[in-house]
């Protein structure tokens, strides 16, 4: 049970987990709210607004903060006054990575920190065959997404147009929501890795950088395909060749017990030596689950060995400012083996 896990993480004196993917990882709750353990008991303190949502939460007590007292029952006006009064002269195990530079100053000026960030991310990084399934069906939603964006890329449709048909598509498939904004950006503009979609009209011989995502109960998803549309440049083809090949040469390599520094040597290694290593501007990848961006992180400086199950992306890129770019990507779950791939659609080419 994974409070059992938070227990064992805090150890001694008591333990308050912030960030509504944190606490949602721990207690299934996903509303806004903090949980503590103090003295063998978890406690998760709600705003009051949120308080029907929280009150079917399982292993832990429930407890409504509110800053007037409206009602009798209400204990506390808020997290730090509760905090306070549970907590007491112990020292208290959070996680810093998911609070606010104020939030840790007054925690600090009050309570002896123990930082267990680190050891949070270790846990949430290895999922669990729930976990896998939620992002399998995630997927599988973002699957059908793309297979619309590539149809309708070709109908002269502006960037924004096609990135709310595949706002609608993910939604009306069953996604809860989007693991974030999607991205369409074609011509110059997919040289940006993170553009916003404008009313740019997609044309013939663009590059159309398509980076899309679907959440489902809680989990995320994340892929991107570069779509050519027809009498693109040869310049552009090599491009997309390189690209295909440095990706494929490091999913290839993904396997338990690597460095995830590995994984991204490989793929820039590729790019450099094909003389486009300045326009990888970007880190190899990174790991996907409650949050799209997760441990483990495949960059160059990244401390991280891949363990089974884990679920990380390989999306390397080329971007060439004025012209175009170029990045795919794909999801994968890390096994003893070769890994599994969450294809979306097929490549290009």
């Amino acid at each position: 049970m994974r409070l059992d896990k938070l227990a064992k993480t805090v150890d001694k004196g008591c333990g308050a987990i912030f960030g509504i993917s944190n606490v949602f990882y721990f207690t299934g709750y996903s509303g806004a709210g903090v949980l503590v353990y103090c003295d063998g008991v978890f406690t998760l303190l709600v705003p009051a607004l949120e308080e029907n949502r929280a009150l079917d939460t399982k292993g832990v007590e429930v407890k409504v903060y509110y800053p007037a007292k409206i009602r009798g029952d209400i204990q506390y006006s808020s997290v730090m006054e509760a905090l306070e009064k549970i907590v007491g002269n112990n020292p208290l195990s959070v996680d810093v990575s998911y609070m606010d530079v104020n939030t840790y100053i007054r925690l600090s000026n009050k309570f002896q920190i123990r930082d267990i960030s680190q050891q949070v991310s270790s846990l949430r990084a290895v999922k669990d065959p729930d976990e896998l399934e939620n992002i399998k069906v995630a997927g599988e939603i973002t699957s059908i997404a793309m297979k619309m964006a590539m149809e309708r890329a070709t109908e002269k449709v502006s960037e924004k147009q096609l990135s709310g048909f595949i706002d609608y598509t993910m939604k009306n498939e069953g996604a809860e929501d989007y693991a974030f904004p999607s991205i369409v950006a074609s011509g110059e503009n997919s040289a940006e890795p993170h553009h916003i979609p404008t009313n740019r009209v997609i044309r013939e011989g663009d590059s159309v950088v398509v980076d899309i995502g679907a959440k489902f109960n809680g989990y995320c998803f994340d892929s991107t395909r570069t779509l050519l549309v027809k009498s693109y440049s040869e310049e552009l083809r090599k491009v997309y060749e390189v690209v295909l090949e440095a990706q494929l040469e490091a999913i290839d390599a993904v396997t338990e017990g690597i460095k995830a520094s590995e994984i991204d040597r490989i793929a820039r290694k590729v790019i450099e030596r094909s003389g486009f290593g300045k326009y990888f501007i970007h880190s190899t990848g990174h790991g996907v689950g409650i949050d799209v961006h997760e441990s483990p992180y495949v960059s160059f400086n990244s401390n991280d060995v891949l363990k089974e199950n884990m679920v990380i992306t390989v999306e390397p890129g080329i971007y060439i400012k004025g012209k175009f770019g170029v990045r795919i990507e794909d999801t994968l779950i890390v096994t003893k083996g070769k890994p599994v791939v969450l294809e979306t659609t097929y490549k290009l080419l």
